[in-house]
């Protein structure tokens, strides 16, 4: 109950500040429509209707679908644990009696509840995935569940070299870059090389890459399988390597002051 008042909260949050939402979403509307503009004029003088297995209208919304998922997967914790640390007010949130990961999961998920919503809905308006079987559809809310968890223990991971770093704003345009290229926002992994295609199940593609093909109905069965598979191991490795790096963390913690 205490983690489902924390979620209320972080939605209450998002929609009391609406002013930021709808310009964050304005922003993200107008880095949409260049990108569209691009790929029109890329399939225009290419003279092909079809570039990896997207059509011109599958591309746009591929396009759409992504950005929308780069919303989803923020790096909001990083920055969370950062003020905390630098303010010294981790001392008052470890001791209270509450886990901080499942506290901060929680604020994570109600901070993404709109855009899971439009992407959840796009799912069910538009996405053939229902038209393929059961099996099918549970292996897809099985992907999307296990990246989201997966995701989020990957931002945790990193958000724990604030115990190190003084700063660590510089990290943003670097995993905002990586969610570009590597998770396939800026374009389909699928157009790249075959012996690139192993980059197709990197956290960052399975994010962003791979659920957006999912939606469009581009995935197999046993690519999808794959996906979740790999989304499983990403994520016992990220918590692993959480659990020791914040052991170490918490030892080099000054407390108040710090």
């Amino acid at each position: 109950m205490k983690y489902w008042q924390t979620y209320q909260n972080a939605v209450t949050t998002t929609f009391a500040y609406r002013g930021n939402l709808v310009l964050h979403l304005l922003t993200v509307g107008l880095n949409i429509l260049m990108a569209c503009f691009m790929w029109l004029a890329v399939y225009r003088f290419s003279g092909s209707d079809n570039i990896a297995g997207i059509g011109a209208n599958q591309m746009i919304v591929y396009l759409i679908v992504v950005n929308v998922l780069a919303l989803i997967f923020s790096a909001n914790p990083i920055f969370t644990l950062s003020s905390l640390i630098r303010s010294g007010n981790l001392s008052v949130m470890l001791l209270r009696p509450i886990n901080y990961f499942r506290q901060s999961f929680w604020t994570y998920l109600g901070q993404a509840t709109p855009y899971l919503v439009v992407y959840g809905l796009a799912i069910g308006l538009v996405s053939p995935i229902f038209h393929q079987g059961w099996v099918y559809v549970f292996g897809s809310l099985l992907l999307l569940g296990v990246t989201y968890g997966m995701y989020f223990l990957l931002i945790s991971l990193i958000s724990l070299t604030s115990f190190w770093l003084i700063q660590v704003w510089p990290l943003r345009p670097v995993l905002s870059a990586l969610f570009l290229l590597l998770g396939g926002q800026a374009f389909p992994l699928q157009i790249l090389p075959h012996a690139w295609q192993w980059l197709t199940l990197n956290p960052f593609a399975l994010a962003g890459n791979q659920l957006t093909l999912l939606l469009l109905g581009k995935l197999s069965q046993s690519q999808l399988w794959l996906a979740t598979g790999t989304a499983v191991g990403w994520l016992l490795l990220a918590a692993i390597l959480l659990k020791i790096v914040w052991r170490r963390g918490i030892r080099s913690f000054e407390g108040v002051g710090g």
